[in-house]
């Protein structure tokens, strides 16, 4: 879907304690926004993503589906590789320095 948005003004609405942009509904489907959206701000600039579904959205249901052989097949066969430490286990893991993400 093509949105022709070049030159389209919006205004920022006082509402209640905060404030409010009313953004058109062909929009909000163009960008794949929904009611939940990420927010940040780039060099002055705000940016608003789609919010990520929580992680493991759904997989107790995705696991009940998974054939009870095709489970007892994977744990035998992981089973050496659960038993081996591994060097990194024993030191952790930290996040790299430098990154350049802006949070508000």
């Amino acid at each position: 879907m093509l949105v022709y948005v070049h030159g389209m003004h919006a205004r920022i609405e006082k509402m209640g304690d905060g404030f409010g942009l009313r953004l058109p509904e062909r929009l909000l489907k163009a960008c794949g926004l929904g009611e939940d959206v990420n927010l940040a701000v780039r060099d002055k600039t705000l940016v608003i993503t789609p919010a990520r579904k929580a992680a493991r959205t759904s997989w107790a249901e995705a696991i009940q589906k998974i054939p009870q052989e095709a489970l007892d097949r994977d744990y035998a066969e992981l089973q050496a590789f659960r038993e081996t430490p591994e060097e990194w286990d024993a030191h952790g893991w930290q996040w790299p320095e430098g990154s350049n993400r802006e949070e508000v």
